[in-house]
């Protein structure tokens, strides 16, 4: 083999190497690119899940408040009414009561 054969030779390896290299070096790019988008598009699913677990435990917290609330107001109701009740029954004693007080001091 001849010196010229064997540099026309050591220059196409040399250069396929290189071609190697420069595609090693597109592949590792494409793959870190697709691998950030993946990152991206995970972080993202992950803030919409948190997004979504969130708005649903402060709608079953406003939820369970409003039902306590309503509790109260019904409670707070049914104690009204009772109490009124009671109002009621005892206003008709105290107005007898009153009249015959009256009645008295007016006989006398």
């Amino acid at each position: 083999m001849a010196k010229r054969e064997v540099l026309d030779g050591i220059r196409k390896a040399e250069a396929e190497v290189a071609q190697k290299v420069e595609k090693a070096k597109t592949e590792r790019e494409t793959l870190l690119a697709a691998a950030r988008q993946k990152a991206r598009e995970m972080v993202q699913s992950a803030e919409a899940d948190a997004e979504a677990k969130f708005k649903s435990e402060i709608e079953k917290v406003r939820s369970d408040l409003q039902h306590q609330l309503d509790k109260i107001k019904a409670d707070g109701d049914k104690d009204t009414a009772v109490a009124r009740t009671k109002a009621e029954m005892r206003m008709d004693a105290a107005v007898a009561k009153i009249l015959k007080e009256f009645e008295r001091l007016i006989d006398v």
